[in-house]
């Protein structure tokens, strides 16, 4: 598969403002009325990282080690490497990963800079899989299903992922709401297509294009890699009370 187009708008939120690219809280962008500072920026992966293995650990974890999928500036890494033995945190952007070196000093994370679906980790390596605020960015459910499989191949049987991705599910009698949701799924992949354009010229900030995913298509693709025990979870974090949909998942023994 070609590399994203997605990819091209988190490499330059890597460029532009790494911070809020991960955290896009309001007025917390370099030029914002309240810009992140590294203490805050960290802190609040700290305060997301607890919320967030409270629920890994009850449904299954093991802490020898972990692959972060899109690790950005590190704002969850850094909690990682304090739990894991060994982390392998991924991300497209040089910028990104750069950012997170300078602000993480720990022996048990090895950086990757990836040009996105190939992972580049030997099979069957790792136990766990992370991944927040990242899937719902991707281009595509194409997309996803490529990464599913890549985290098929690297995890060891028995290993678990926890995978933070917008959900939703029609009610029955759903076929109008289903070609209305694709009508609008379509014009906003031609905005994206047009405000990428007029990124490259330097006319706009770089955009932040969402891909929500159906509950179905979890249910239905993730089997097909060699998943199971599949959960979804929703919780809000306790910094900001905002829900966070997440899909939790082993690979068959």
């Amino acid at each position: 598969m070609r590399e994203p187009a997605s990819n091209k708008e988190w490499k330059k939120w890597g460029e532009v403002d790494p911070l809020f690219g991960v955290a896009s809280w309001h007025g917390k962008q370099k030029d914002g009325s309240n810009p992140w500072t590294d203490e805050e920026f960290y802190k609040l992966g700290e305060s997301d990282w607890q919320d967030f293995l409270r629920h890994w650990e009850k449904y299954g974890l093991n802490n020898e080690s972990c692959l972060e999928i899109g690790c950005g500036a590190g704002r969850i890494t850094k909690q990682l490497s304090a739990y894991f033995k060994e982390v392998h945190a991924l991300d497209i952007s040089d910028n990104m990963i750069e950012y997170a070196k300078k602000n993480i000093n720990s022996a048990s994370v090895t950086f990757h800079v990836s040009e996105g679906i190939n992972i580049p980790l030997a099979s069957r390596s790792i136990v766990s899989v992370f991944s927040t605020h990242v899937f719902q960015h991707f281009e595509s459910l194409s997309v996803a299903s490529a990464y599913f499989a890549e985290i098929s191949r690297v995890i060891k049987p028995n290993g678990t992922f926890m995978i933070h991705l917008p959900i939703y599910k029609w009610p029955k009698m759903s076929r109008y709401f289903s070609f209305l949701y694709a009508v609008i799924g379509k014009i906003g992949d031609i905005r994206a297509l047009a405000r990428r354009r007029l990124m490259d010229l330097g006319m706009v900030r770089p955009i932040m294009k969402e891909t929500p995913y159906k509950v179905d298509f979890l249910y239905d693709e993730l089997p097909k890699f060699g998943f199971d025990d599949i959960e979804i979870s929703i919780f809000v974090t306790k910094i900001n009370n905002d829900p966070h949909p997440f899909v939790f998942a082993r690979k068959k023994g």
